[in-house]
């Protein structure tokens, strides 16, 4: 066996065995995105949907539309696709995902198709829609009005490359309707989406495609993502004479996205091959769950907890514990005392006027003069050390004595126990007593 024959056959083996491990690393159950669609372009019958209509940021899918619009004018022989032109400084300043123009660069628009198909190059992008309509805004025009052509009513565009943009939405279903178009209408286009690499300038970018270099029969198609959107896939395929259309859109990551795309494409396939095959059973779910997964809610991100959740819930329980506290001025287990209204006894009778004079003052202002005063407030107790029972009124000591005693001398043991008396907490000094 030559040696250029043992490489074919060990890459054939080698693409069947990362074939099989995928299918095997499928799990059943929904698509584990936030859209997906399936149809077979042949029949034009859908065979799987969900989510299909909510709303989404297109990312990078959206330079399928402008590679659309880009060979619709080389078809109407507005451009040439091998004639050079010089690259713009906004063209080459564009940022995210690049091809490595720069401005004054002479390129074909053969070459920027290619850039924008494998790479995703933004920059390239911008320098095609500045060449084939003389100006970004024109060419989104342009976008636009062939995405209401093709039935794309849920879409709308705000630049021709899907780098973030306010009010810049399609959907699955609107996807897989420009897929199917764009490549009945130019099937060579295939060429720029299949291509394994493109160099320029010396730098080679891979095809961001990762279908493209193992699933079988695979003719496309593009890839995309960003922050708001999350990972997006349209992937078409041809076998046994069917050519299917999958969109996958917000998938958590790339591996996920590749996954589920040829998960979605393997249940397609499948369901056409048996008679009366049904997608969604291939995948593992019951006619009831299909049902529900074609509800079409507004698209949100998933919601995540606040880092904060936990905290806040200790401090309202610590405030509730607060609440629950008994007041220093309350014996645990008693009711609180009530106090009898000015000018009525206890009994119920009215005073006469000398004992409405004497009508004490609310325990509140009564507890802050004799705290300024440097007396204990009327009412509080001392607490016995190691209970919650205050001490009696004979056993109480006085702050500021409780404060000299323990400066001149040592503390002194309780009669018959050897355990110290206990002293108030070290504080500044008192102010002097008033004279009586």
């Amino acid at each position: 066996m030559s040696f250029s024959r043992a490489r074919t056959y060990a890459l054939t083996l080698f693409t069947l065995a990362v074939f099989c491990l995928a299918a095997c690393r499928a799990e059943a159950g929904p698509i584990h995105a936030q859209c997906a669609i399936l149809m077979d372009a042949t029949t034009g019958r859908i065979l799987f949907e969900q989510r299909a209509d909510a709303r989404i940021p297109p990312a990078s899918l959206t330079k399928v539309l402008s590679m659309y619009v880009a060979l619709n004018a080389v078809s109407s022989k507005k451009k040439s696709l091998h004639k050079k032109f010089s690259v713009s400084r906004a063209a080459a300043e564009t940022g995210g995902s690049r091809l490595g123009l720069r401005a004054g660069d002479k390129v074909t628009l053969d070459q920027l198709l290619y850039g924008m198909a494998v790479a995703s190059g933004n920059d390239a992008t911008v320098a095609t829609a500045e060449y084939v309509a003389g100006s970004q805004a024109a060419f989104v025009q342009r976008m636009n009005a062939l995405a209401r052509k093709i039935g794309m009513s849920r879409s709308h565009f705000v630049n021709p490359h899907g780098l973030p943009a306010k009010g810049q939405m399609t959907t699955a279903r609107d996807m897989m309707k420009l897929a199917k178009s764009y490549e009945a209408r130019y099937p060579a286009s295939r060429r720029y989406h299949l291509a394994p690499s493109v160099t320029y300038r010396g730098r080679t970018e891979p095809n961001h495609n990762p279908l493209s270099s193992w699933y079988p029969g695979i003719n496309g198609l593009k890839t995309g993502w960003i922050t708001a959107a999350g990972y997006n896939i349209i992937a078409t395929a041809t076998r046994r004479g069917h050519k299917l259309i999958a969109v996958v859109l917000g998938a958590p990551s790339t591996r996920v996205r590749a996954d589920e795309a040829g998960r979605l494409l393997n249940a397609g396939f499948a369901a056409i091959s048996r008679k009366g095959g049904n997608a969604a059973a291939e995948l593992g779910l019951s006619a009831r769950q299909a049902a529900a997964l074609k509800k079409s809610p507004t698209y949100a991100q998933p919601m995540k907890p606040a880092p904060s959740a936990k905290k806040a819930k200790g401090k309202k329980s610590l405030r509730a514990a607060q609440k629950q506290r008994p007041r220093a001025d309350v014996r645990p287990g008693k009711a609180k005392p009530q106090r009898a209204e000015p000018g009525k006894t206890r009994g119920g009778k009215h005073a006469g006027a000398a004992e409405k004079k004497e009508v004490k003052k609310p325990a509140a202002q009564a507890r802050g003069k004799d705290r300024r005063a440097g007396k204990p407030a009327a009412g509080a107790s001392q607490v016995r050390p190691g209970s919650q029972d205050p001490l009696p009124a004979s056993r109480q000591v006085h702050p500021a004595k409780a404060r000299q005693a323990k400066t001149q001398a040592p503390a002194r043991s309780r009669a018959g126990t050897g355990t110290p008396t206990p002293h108030a907490l070290p504080q500044p000094p008192a102010k002097p007593l008033p004279k009586r």
